[in-house]
């Protein structure tokens, strides 16, 4: 689960472009109203969450809830399925 945790704050450090908020955030903070992350930035943020944790989210299972706390949602995105590797082109 640390790994999830730690690879999320990465994540939101990369996208703020705020090197120090993966060191400062917590394990409780809020996506929405702590980092600030809007519409565009949570999009981002999921897109680079499923390429960097090689998972597939299910959106429709995906609560506005989970996004009030990154344990949370780490709890979440670990029970989402291992994307299928891409098919190479030979």
């Amino acid at each position: 689960m640390q790994t999830t945790i730690n690879t999320i704050k990465d994540i939101i450090a990369k996208l703020t472009h705020k090197p120090e908020l993966a060191q400062q955030l917590g394990d409780d903070a809020d996506l929405i109203n702590e980092v600030g992350l809007d519409s565009l930035g949570l999009l981002q943020f999921m897109l680079e969450v499923e390429e960097r944790l090689g998972i597939q989210i299910d959106f429709n299972l995906l609560e506005f809830s989970y996004l009030q706390s990154i344990h949370t949602l780490a709890e979440f995105l670990e029970q989402m399925p291992k994307r299928a590797p891409l098919a190479s082109q030979d």
